[in-house]
């Protein structure tokens, strides 16, 4: 969690030197989510079309063998119902022989038929006949009616020749046997998918070289952009820098007068706050950057030229 705040952690906007670092850390942690979440996508896509097809191609076989050896494998009640034969095993050597040759043309290595009781009534491995597989979930589902199929990786596993095939990935099906609308057993029908398993590794490999390209292809773009967007605010911020230091040192400079200022309503000298009279002239000199220039105005000329006739 604390690895994931430093990687998603928000970089100091007013620093543009550190959104790069940002970017790339944010980036490099897209690129793995990306890349991992596509490989388990495409992956997960490509096997279960991998068991889809194994799945209808089993169904199919199962149907075909069922109906071909119905006589073998089923009886007809007297209400007119099929159940499947307590004898089957008595019949194994001849349904053994037909599965065999039927089942070279495709890839199935095993095959099994349970009774509902979850007896193994016939396998192509004789030594498990006659075993119950009572905690078996997906052969329940299959006596409930359903089809399950699930791949699963075998190290050893003898094929319908009684050859051994190691390191073997295989579509396990389970298929009711419902000539009606009663399931009297379940085929288990183990597919050889192998070749299709490397094929979709193989997928999965030039997927993820292909994404890995265009997104480092896409955020190196976005870098570059990035980058050079972040020189401009740089500039922009230098030169702003600048200027606010102009303008400070421009109102440093600049004094004001303001508030209430006593003045002399006579003399007209005013009154600072250590309680000293000035000039009006030396006051405002003081408190800002105006200075006096001296002459005098026409009444007052008027009034000190008959002053002056008057001496």
């Amino acid at each position: 969690m604390l690895f994931a705040r430093r990687i998603f952690k928000f970089p100091n906007f007013n620093d543009p030197d550190a959104l790069l670092p940002a970017l790339v850390r944010i980036a490099s942690a897209s690129i793995m989510v990306i890349l991992t979440l596509s490989t388990i996508a495409v992956y997960q896509i490509s096997s279960q079309e991998v068991i889809r097809d194994a799945r209808e191609t089993a169904i199919k076989v199962s149907r075909v063998m069922y109906e071909q050896q119905r006589d073998a494998l089923a009886s007809l009640d007297s209400d007119g119902k099929y159940r499947l034969l307590h004898s089957v095993q008595a019949n194994t050597p001849l349904i053994d022989r037909y599965f065999r040759s039927y089942l070279r043309n495709f890839d199935i290595l095993k095959i099994k038929i349970y009774s509902p009781s979850k007896e193994i009534i016939y396998s192509s491995d004789p030594k498990i006949m006659g075993m119950v597989d009572s905690d078996n979930w997906r052969l329940k589902r299959a006596l409930m009616g359903e089809v399950d199929s699930h791949m699963e990786k075998k190290d050893r596993m003898l094929d319908l020749s009684e050859e051994a095939k190691f390191n073997v990935s295989v579509v396990e099906t389970y298929i009711p046997i419902s000539p009606g609308n009663k399931t009297i057993g379940v085929f288990e029908i183990y597919t050889d998918v192998t070749d299709y398993r490397k094929e979709i590794l193989h997928i999965v490999a030039v997927t993820l070289i292909w994404l890995t390209a265009i997104l480092l292809l896409v955020f190196a773009c976005s870098y570059l952009v990035i980058r050079k967007a972040t020189g401009l605010i740089k500039e922009v911020q230098q030169s702003l820098a600048e200027k606010v230091e102009q303008l400070e040192d421009a109102l440093a400079s600049v004094k004001q007068l303001e508030g209430i200022i006593p003045i002399c309503s006579w003399c007209k000298k005013i009154r600072d706050d250590e309680k000293s009279w000035h000039q009006l002239e030396q006051y405002i000199s003081n408190h800002s950057e105006a200075t006096f220039s001296h002459g005098i105005c026409p009444e007052c000329y008027d009034i000190q030229m008959k002053e002056i006739e008057n001496m």
